[in-house]
């Protein structure tokens, strides 16, 4: 029994008056910790790419949906020239980020980012087909920073990463981890906001343009 339950089933044992929790009992607590209970969420019938593309689309996200580790590639630097933005990118210091053949034209730092960064490129760990949302958790080899520093921010994700409700968003967020991520952040949509006199600006507390990679080979 690690600390951090002990702990947890202590303060359960003092609210309800009990010295000790009785070994039935914990053993029902636990599985109501690792198992969350099932709520109605919502049906659709649509595509479930289709979905996820259009919910992005519509709140002024870009997304290009490709075959190939090539492709991901490509599209970046697509995305960097159409928007006039330099060929410089801060990649997350992830691992999985090294299979893709990032060229000579494109200038990669693989680091946290600092204020002067323009560009972020970083992994999802799921995409919300019902909302349209990226499921990005925080760690040393995801700073959360990279998400709302910089102007820009491209994110990869494989569709094989799409879950149909928010509620499996954050089960893919605590998947890989003993413990709950110190951050999860659900993005959908670049930064804006319409505070002033109703105008909506982009940008004003997170990224100006959000691009989103969807990549069909694992």
């Amino acid at each position: 029994m690690t600390s951090a339950r002990e702990e947890i089933l202590g303060r359960v044992a003092k609210a309800v008056g009990r010295d000790s929790i009785d070994t039935e009992t914990e053993k029902r607590l636990t599985d109501r910790l690792r198992q969350l209970p099932t709520k109605l969420r919502p049906q659709w019938s649509d595509d479930p790419v289709e979905r996820f593309v259009s919910k992005l689309r519509a709140v002024a996200a870009s997304v290009d949906v490709v075959e190939s580790a090539a492709d991901v590639v490509e599209s970046v630097q697509t995305f960097l020239r159409e928007h006039n933005i330099p060929l410089v990118v801060t990649v997350a210091p992830d691992d999985r980020l090294n299979r893709y053949p990032w060229p000579d034209t494109l200038e990669v730092s693989r680091r946290n980012v600092v204020p002067e960064d323009v560009t972020s490129i970083t992994l999802a760990e799921a995409g919300v087909i019902e909302t349209g949302s990226l499921v990005l958790r925080s760690s040393a080899k995801s700073p959360t920073g990279m998400n709302f520093l910089p102007e820009n921010h491209i994110v990869i994700l494989h569709q094989e990463q799409l879950v149909e409700n928010l509620e499996d968003g954050w089960a893919c967020a605590m998947k890989f981890s003993n413990r709950i991520p110190r951050t999860v952040n659900f993005i959908t949509g670049p930064s804006k906001t319409a505070d002033v006199e109703q105008t909506i600006e982009y940008g004003a507390h997170g990224p100006r343009l959000l691009h989103i990679i969807l990549l069909a080979q694992a």
